[in-house]
């Protein structure tokens, strides 16, 4: 009998600053804030956008590449040994022409504008989880209190019946069946407990914040989905696709590279060095076969890409359409519940009244205490979908807390 009431005070006792809901020094936004840098993809995102920023870099670069040199060493040493002396150095420096620079730039640009696009995007798949951990840990807690008041009222409700049964107004039966119904109550009791500390393991470890936020999230009158951060993703890739594709198109050969050569050179012992210096150009000849298979992969990755964003857009226009259809069944869910919680608060007291009386037996009077807990609890619980599914609407829309 006592491990219900065991379990629970051992979870209030292991988190006393959770129960409450917080008492308003937590919000929604912090604790999504709080969930993000903890993931891995804040923590990768300076990193990301160093790596953005050397690709800008680089693309604004003449060089294709970085430069060779060539060093050559010529004599006679090995056989006549006449003084013939020749050392040759070559830089090779390979260039980018205006259009293949101007095109990787707009890709590093375009790489660049989809990284904070996935960020974004990432960001808000964090703050749809946080939004779910809250809302199920605090139906699991709204489950929890009606469940110790459950506990209490069957508990004073038997102590009440013992009473009456050692007053001899009374069977014996009735006191078994009134204990029964407490030890039903604890059971109940402990399965919510046990459900309540996993979804606050699990929040934990999403946000690594032991308080729950105590404020909700108003349903949003209307929102742009075009500025929806997965439609920015979207269109991001898409752009980043034809970034490639039009880069694949412009380098249809190697970068053309310009020589720099020095030479010093002498016939013999007797002879003085002469120095020479060259200039010169390598010109790579094109094809189209060259850059065929970037241009397919290029190709292919664009119509992916704008094919992935329609199916994005009609996709949230149907998220948002549910997610509104649901704000308004959750409201109206809410009034029935209430107007069920009054209804069965209003007999549960008539009731209480007449079992007073000796006018009902027990166990109508225990029907009326578990419909007016059936009625608390759903109503709780209504309160709370509402709330939820005003979140989910915002979460449809892409807006953040």
């Amino acid at each position: 009998m006592l491990v219900a009431i065991a379990v629970s005070s051992s979870l209030a006792a292991q988190q006393p600053d959770s129960r409450s809901g917080g008492d308003g020094s937590v919000t929604i936004r912090a604790v999504v804030a709080a969930a993000w840098q903890r993931s891995a993809a804040s923590r990768a995102t300076e990193a990301r956008r160093e790596l953005a920023d050397a690709r800008r870099n680089a693309a604004s670069g003449w060089m294709a590449s970085p430069p060779s040199l060539t060093l050559v060493h010529t004599s006679d040493r090995l056989n006549r040994n006449d003084g013939m002396r020749e050392v040759e150095a070559e830089l090779e420096v390979p260039l980018r022409t205006p259009g293949v620079r101007a095109a990787g730039a707009a890709t590093a640009e375009a790489e660049a504008a989809a990284l904070e696009g996935d960020l974004a995007s990432a960001r808000l798949r964090i703050a749809a989880e946080v939004r779910e951990a809250v809302w199920s840990l605090r139906l699991a807690r709204n489950d929890l209190d009606a469940n110790e008041r459950r506990v209490a009222q069957t508990e004073a409700l038997a102590a009440d019946v013992e009473r009456r049964v050692r007053a001899g107004d009374l069977a014996r039966v009735d006191a078994n069946t009134a204990h029964a119904a407490v030890l039903v109550a604890k059971a109940a009791l402990a399965e919510v407990v046990a459900r309540v500390r996993r979804e606050q393991r699990l929040y934990e470890a999403l946000t690594g914040v032991v308080r729950v936020p105590a404020d909700t999230e108003p349903a949003p009158e209307t929102g742009d989905l075009e500025a929806h951060p997965v439609l920015i993703a979207a269109r991001g890739a898409a752009d980043l696709a034809r970034a490639r594709l039009h880069e694949a198109g412009t380098a249809t050969r190697d970068s053309p590279e310009l020589i720099l050569g020095m030479k010093r050179e002498r016939g013999d012992f007797g002879e003085r060095y002469a120095n020479t210096t060259s200039v010169g150009v390598r010109l790579p000849f094109g094809s189209d076969a060259r850059n065929r298979p970037l241009i397919g992969a290029a190709n292919a990755e664009l119509i992916e890409a704008e094919t992935t964003a329609t199916l994005q857009r009609e996709r949230l226009n149907a998220e948002v359409e549910a997610a509104r259809a649901d704000v308004e069944l959750a409201r109206q869910a809410e009034t029935f519940a209430a107007e069920r919680a009054r209804l069965a608060a209003d007999s549960r007291q008539l009731l209480v009244k007449a079992f007073e009386f000796g006018q009902i037996d027990l166990p109508a009077r225990l029907r009326a205490e578990n419909d007016a807990f059936d009625a608390e609890l759903a109503l709780g619980r209504a309160r709370l979908e509402s709330g939820r599914a005003a979140s989910r609407l915002k979460q449809a829309y892409g807006l953040l807390p």
